[in-house]
């Protein structure tokens, strides 16, 4: 579809933006933007993306290191697949999950290679996904807090849940537990830190919140099957 525009950027200073015409949708690849309106400020990271609708105001930044995939698509083409999930002055933030990763690791690689059709048919899927999984306020604060301690009757409030329930419910969304994502998480941003030669790997793991280096690195190995300083050194040779 001729309508429908697929790049890469990096922000930096914040870059005013509004369209009559065309929603946007922002996924993260490395580092953080910051998306400010005149209500409120949000920052999306790597495990997130936003919709950003048609007429409506905001500002896209970055005061790290950052690299995006932005998609614009015409209204009349999303429409029919947000149904009530959305209203025209309010940007909504999800939260991807394993099976989402994957599809984005291919629509980046579709776009990388200049295959505009295939690319929409993967955006084709990913709006359907968005259809069935709504931007939730407890995954959102996740993202927010993960290197803090996380309390599970909190984040089960925030849904309205038993934390029993909140658990099960959360499985099914991300098809891993509350605590499994929240290291998944840490683990995701340890891999970008690690690649600053200036950090060590002890202040990285109290960064991300653990409090013992042996904690950090027996998590690391779980998910990357390597010691964050074997990750690191793979990284740099």
């Amino acid at each position: 579809m001729e309508d429908i525009y697929f790049y890469f950027v990096s922000f930096s200073e914040a870059q005013q933006y509004e369209s009559t015409t065309h929603f946007k949708i922002v996924l993260p690849i490395r580092g953080t933007t910051v998306i400010s309106t005149e209500k409120k400020q949000q920052t999306i990271s790597a495990g997130q993306f936003c919709l950003l609708p048609a007429r409506y105001m905001y500002t896209l930044s970055s005061n790290e290191s950052n690299e995006n995939l932005v998609i614009e698509l015409p209204d009349h083409y999303i429409r029919p697949f947000l149904q009530n999930q959305t209203a025209d002055h309010y940007q909504l933030i999800w939260n991807i999950n394993i099976i989402w990763q994957q599809v984005k690791d291919l629509l980046i690689y579709e776009v990388m290679q200049h295959n505009h059709d295939e690319a929409t048919l993967l955006l084709h899927y990913w709006l359907h996904k968005m259809t069935e999984t709504p931007a939730s306020a407890s995954i959102r604060y996740i993202h927010q807090h993960y290197t803090e301690k996380i309390n599970i009757k909190k984040l089960a409030a925030m849904e309205h849940y038993t934390p029993s329930y909140y658990c099960d419910w959360f499985k099914r969304q991300m098809h891993m537990t509350p605590l499994e994502y929240i290291h998944y998480l840490r683990i995701h941003r340890a891999k970008e830190l690690l690649g600053d030669p200036k950090l060590s790997v002890l202040t990285i793991s109290y960064q991300l919140g653990y409090e013992y280096n042996a904690s950090f690195t027996k998590m690391f190995k779980k998910y990357e099957h390597c010691s964050p300083s074997e990750y690191r050194a793979v990284l740099h040779s």
